[in-house]
């Protein structure tokens, strides 16, 4: 055998072992890595619901239900079958005294519902000159997205999003967090009196 020979047998050899060892271990499986299906997000197209104090935009695609609990307060769900989750607005009249303590007390709320997570605080104004201020806490599953809206004279609107889910990770609601999150902004920049 020539040394040409001899190195061909011995790369061939090298090369079976090698194949050999890659094979993959039925008995010691890999784990795969965590993946979590994808959501088929809503498009960002809005109704109005209209209110005997304001006309509120949500997403044409929730499904919404509108109950008035008392002269002064309505109950607006809106629902999103597959997010899995519920927009809940609460929308109160009230005087002057009555709003600003309204206002405190809706505002320690949403802080208890962030529960020391960080939180994106935003802040803005319809040109109805109603301000709102939205909380993104991703880190809380379970209410990750509120709002609160007011004309700082009759009225204040409160709405958190609730994951159906009290098990799902951060990582799976992330698509969700931030789709409803664009859908509020959409609220808050097109709110307008009746």
């Amino acid at each position: 055998m020539t040394r040409r020979a001899i190195a061909i047998s011995q790369a061939i050899i090298l090369l079976a072992v090698t194949a050999a060892g890659c094979r993959k271990n039925a008995e010691n499986p890999v784990p795969r890595p965590v993946a979590y299906p994808r959501i088929e997000l809503y498009a960002p197209d809005y109704d109005s619901i209209v209110t005997p104090v304001v006309v509120l935009p949500v997403n044409k695609s929730a499904v919404t239900t509108v109950e008035q609990k008392s002269d002064s307060n309505l109950w607006i769900n809106a629902v999103y079958p597959r997010y899995r989750a519920t927009l809940r607005y609460t929308i109160s009249s009230h005087g002057s005294k009555g709003l600003a303590d309204a206002i405190d007390n809706r505002l320690t709320r949403m802080s208890l519902n962030a529960g020391g997570n960080t939180t994106e605080i935003i802040e803005l104004q319809s040109p109805a000159e109603i301000s709102s201020t939205i909380f993104v806490t991703p880190g809380a599953t379970v209410t990750p997205v509120q709002i609160l809206s007011t004309d700082s004279t009759r009225f204040i609107i409160s709405g958190v999003l609730e994951i159906n889910s009290p098990s799902a990770t951060r990582e799976e609601i992330a698509p969700v967090v931030a789709a409803v999150k664009d859908d509020l902004l959409y609220t808050a920049k097109n709110l307008s009196r009746r």
